[in-house]
């Protein structure tokens, strides 16, 4: 086996091969509660198997040449943050075993209806991402 093959390996094992990604617009207001939820559901996310979960609030709003910041496709407001979540899993089965448990565990459930609760209504935007070999 290659060298450049091992690495891939490693990192995939690491970092997963699938990333779920939410993106979402949160009332400033709400900043500090949604820090509170996020350091909950990533304890939950890591006692239950998870692999990786991060969470980025964006970090200015300007374009870049002919690059669309997200924060002017997302329609942010000016009292409004744009966050996103990845939550990465080694493949589709572990991300089906995780999703089935959350189905079944009324923490999890509880926490995203304080999630939803937080966010700004409408604003959700999810996507999920399979790692290229390339």
């Amino acid at each position: 086996m290659s060298k450049s093959s091992e690495l891939e390996m490693k990192q995939e094992k690491e970092i997963g091969s699938i990333v779920q990604q939410f993106l979402y617009r949160l009332p400033k207001k709400n900043h500090e509660a949604m820090i509170q939820l996020e350091k909950q559901f990533i304890e939950a996310f890591r006692r239950n198997g998870g692999l990786h979960y991060e969470v980025f609030q964006l970090n200015g709003s300007e374009n870049m040449m002919e690059w669309t910041n997200i924060a002017n496709t997302m329609s942010a407001n000016p009292d409004e943050e744009i966050w996103v979540e990845q939550v990465h899993y080694r493949d589709s089965k572990e991300r089906d075993k995780f999703m089935a448990m959350c189905g079944k565990d009324e923490n999890m459930t509880q926490l995203y209806k304080q999630c939803m609760d937080l966010i700004t209504p409408g604003s959700t935007i999810m996507g999920e991402l399979k790692r290229l070999e390339v």
